[in-house]
């Protein structure tokens, strides 16, 4: 036997009555090591581990023959204003309850404002404003986008949303009452947006996955130039449509198998999710054409049977998946795909051992 060239599994197997012990040599256990051959180079079998305690994204996304991978979107501070319930001053948030737009002025009512504002169209040129298409953390379930969310923002950066605000308030002062006023005045000192925002290709196919505990995920065309990621939201960029619902199916099962095993999934996922793919041998080059193709036709259509509703628990999301039957085929197919071990090491990235609350 050769130890040189090959990659083996040592086991020891004692017998009742014999107990290890470290002054034991080799000679006296070697009878009891049960030796197994790993079919795989030891350059392959470390690339896990590396890819996993690496930085470089290129690399993975590589080898998830995808073109670009961003654990964490947009950074915006006052999306939905100030909350209470934490001893927060409640204030206005920056999603947008309605707007209208005319040949004159933009209307729009401020999430927490009953009332509703109007600015001169030419101040929307002036500070660079815009409203995108916001895909937001607690719209993502498993295969659905449940809504987006409109969102009032600069091209310019903060201060010149700031601007646009203060401005905007003081046109409307006389028309809306003292508490919208105080709101909006704290939204203006406590607002942040990046310096740009880049919007997602509309020529490119995405998935998008929760980056709190339970990566539940979806796939996305844009069909709009204005659609926008939110920070607790990453995203797989994919010039081929049935990639990215390749890797929304992969992504939900392994969320699915840790909750079914009654684990823990950790608070913050960002680039573990798509780790853990690479770790479960997931990958689209791994998986044979006709299992591949099954998969994708199996998540298409889970994407569009899933309905848009609320969950009180990303939990309860996949708790209504398993009633489908296109979903216990995916999980049925990937079970028999999937070896035990390499899923335990995907699971150990993304969660521990032990039920905890989302």
């Amino acid at each position: 036997m050769s130890w040189s060239t090959e990659l083996y599994t040592v086991e020891l197997r004692l017998p009742k009555g014999l107990e290890y012990s470290k002054n034991i040599n080799l000679e006296e256990i070697r009878k009891y090591l049960e030796i197994r051959l790993r079919n795989v180079s030891y350059e392959d079998y470390i690339k896990p581990g590396l890819i996993v305690f690496g930085e470089d994204l290129n690399a993975l996304a590589r080898e998830l023959s995808v073109d670009r991978i961003s654990p964490m979107g947009l950074y915006i501070r006052g999306v939905y204003g100030g909350e209470e319930k934490r001893g927060g001053e409640r204030y206005a948030g920056l999603v947008l309850e309605e707007y209208h737009l005319n040949n004159v002025a933009f209307e729009f009512k401020l999430y927490g404002i009953k009332e509703a504002l109007v600015a001169p169209l030419k101040l929307l040129g002036e500070y660079g404003i815009r409203v995108y298409r916001m895909v937001y953390v607690g719209e993502v379930n498993p295969f659905r986008i449940v809504k987006y969310l409109d969102i009032m923002l600069s091209q310019r950066g903060a201060e010149s949303l700031k601007e646009f605000l203060r401005k905007t308030l003081k046109l409307n002062e006389r028309s809306i009452s003292v508490e919208a006023y105080r709101r909006m005045e704290k939204l203006i000192s406590e607002l942040q947006q990046p310096s740009t925002i880049p919007t997602l290709d509309t020529s490119m196919y995405y998935v998008v996955y929760r980056t709190d505990r339970i990566f539940s995920a979806c796939a996305l065309k844009p069909i709009y130039d204005n659609i926008i990621i939110y920070s607790n939201v990453g995203l797989i960029e994919c010039k081929s449509e049935d990639v990215a619902y390749y890797y929304a199916a992969a992504l939900n099962y392994l969320a699915f198998c840790a909750i079914r095993s009654k684990r823990a999934f950790f608070r913050h996922q960002y680039r573990k999710s798509p780790i853990a793919l690479y770790a479960a041998g997931l990958t689209w080059d791994s998986m044979d054409d006709r299992t591949r193709n099954r998969i994708v036709e199996l998540s298409k259509k889970l994407h569009e049977k899933v309905p848009p509703k609320e969950y009180s628990s990303q939990r309860m999301a996949f708790k209504a998946l398993e009633s489908l039957p296109e979903f216990k085929e995916l999980v049925g197919i990937l079970d028999s795909k999937v070896e035990k071990e390499r899923l335990e090491q995907a699971l150990n990235i993304v969660c521990r051992k032990g039920v905890e609350e989302e």
